[in-house]
């Protein structure tokens, strides 16, 4: 589980604050003619945060992005995210998130990420456990609870390969990846000890992969036309330093379009499948549940070999006041999926599908490219209450 689905527990926000601050430079590697300037522009998105979900508690912390923008680099120049959070409920997390798209001067993406996470309450339902949760066992975090202790890092590199236009192209990446979880000061009265699913005892998982990309939407931040679609595998080895030989392929297509009924609205459907073979942790199986996958069951709810998934959202802003850069929007969306065992017939896959629906609340302050999103979904287990930084997708 990345660090970045914590933040999704928030339910309200008493203190936001955002900063600009515009600059311009002259920067090249080569002497620039007096009458030629590169423009610059350093984009601050402060986000202090006091909040309450009854899933991790009372909630502080802070989250910082800095994009910083130059003419003819797109979407940005630099982006880096730095967020650290802490909770009544036990959750300790911070994570750092760097992504430069001209890297070394070339037309290749190098981005960063490293995390570190404590939480006294993370969430083990089973493996293939499809079977609704007994009423009396729902709330109860000493069962389907544990205290956990998480790290990793992720390396990729991504390179431009084809370009038919400004917007269409398609790009190959290589990805390394450390990560390691490990569950401590549980007892029998807990699921995951009673389960005991490979990796109960601490696991490292060391893997390197690549992949391929096509992008040709509108906006990273903001899409509101055009499409997306990433294919990639992971191979995890011992040759590598990993505990486990595995292997993970992931695939998400993405489809954005526009029209207009008093307001413009954007009609956004997302498809992905993952797959896992090997000796796989629990913590690395593909997984449904929660504020990245299906809004209102709880996180992590149903985790197999295979992950089958569809979010549709319809987008629009309502209120816009340009002379305050405020925008105040609106979401509906339903979320429709399930995990399954490999081998399994298709017939069975599509044939017990689980469905979540929901609305939700958008904001934009002073920066465009950073959006509050506020989440509520239903599901037929209850229902979750999310906030967090940007689109779903």
């Amino acid at each position: 589980m990345r660090l970045l689905n914590h933040l999704c527990f928030y339910c309200f926000v008493l203190a936001i604050l955002f900063v600009s601050r515009p600059a311009s430079a002259q920067t090249t590697s080569a002497p620039i003619p007096a009458d030629s300037t590169v423009t610059q522009q350093v984009d601050y998105a402060f986000l202090p945060a006091l909040a309450y979900s009854s899933d991790l508690g009372l909630i502080g912390g802070g989250i910082m992005s800095r994009y910083k923008f130059e003419d003819g680099i797109a979407p940005f120049y630099s982006y880096l995210h730095v967020n650290a959070i802490i909770s009544t409920k036990g959750l300790i997390s911070s994570s750092f998130l760097f992504d430069k798209p001209r890297f070394l001067g070339k037309k290749q993406r190098f981005t960063s990420e490293f995390y570190v996470s404590r939480f006294l309450q993370s969430q083990f339902y089973g493996i293939g456990n499809y079977a609704p949760l007994p009423d009396a066992l729902q709330d109860s975090s000493d069962f389907y609870f544990y205290r956990s202790f998480s790290t990793g890092i992720e390396l990729l590199l991504r390179r431009q390969v084809l370009k038919h236009s400004t917007k269409n192209k398609l790009d190959i990446y290589g990805v390394a990846n450390f990560e390691y979880r490990t569950p401590w000061g549980n007892d029998n009265g807990q699921y995951i000890i009673q389960q005991q699913p490979l990796g109960v005892d601490g696991m490292r998982a060391i893997s390197l992969g690549g992949g391929l990309v096509w992008e040709n939407r509108d906006s990273e931040f903001e899409p509101t036309k055009g499409n997306y679609a990433k294919a990639g595998i992971k191979v995890g080895n011992s040759i590598f330093g990993s505990s486990a030989d595995y292997f993970l392929f992931e695939s998400d297509v993405r489809a954005y379009t526009h029209f207009f009924l008093l307001k413009k609205i954007t009609f956004a459907n997302r498809l992905s499948f993952q797959h896992s073979s090997g000796n796989v942790p629990y913590w690395l199986l593909p997984e449904l549940g929660g504020e990245e996958t299906m809004r209102g069951y709880p996180e992590n709810r149903f985790r197999d070999d295979n992950t089958l998934l569809l979010n549709t959202e319809l987008r629009t802003w309502l209120l816009e006041f340009p002379e305050y850069d405020v925008r105040l929007g609106g979401t509906l969306f339903m979320d429709i999926g399930r995990t399954f065992a490999n081998k399994t017939a298709f017939g069975d896959v599509i044939g017990d599908l689980n469905y979540t629906f929901g609305f939700g609340g958008t904001s934009s302050f002073f920066n465009n490219n950073f959006i509050l999103r506020g989440d509520v979904g239903f599901s037929g287990e209850g229902y979750g209450i999310y906030f967090t930084a940007g689109y779903l997708f």
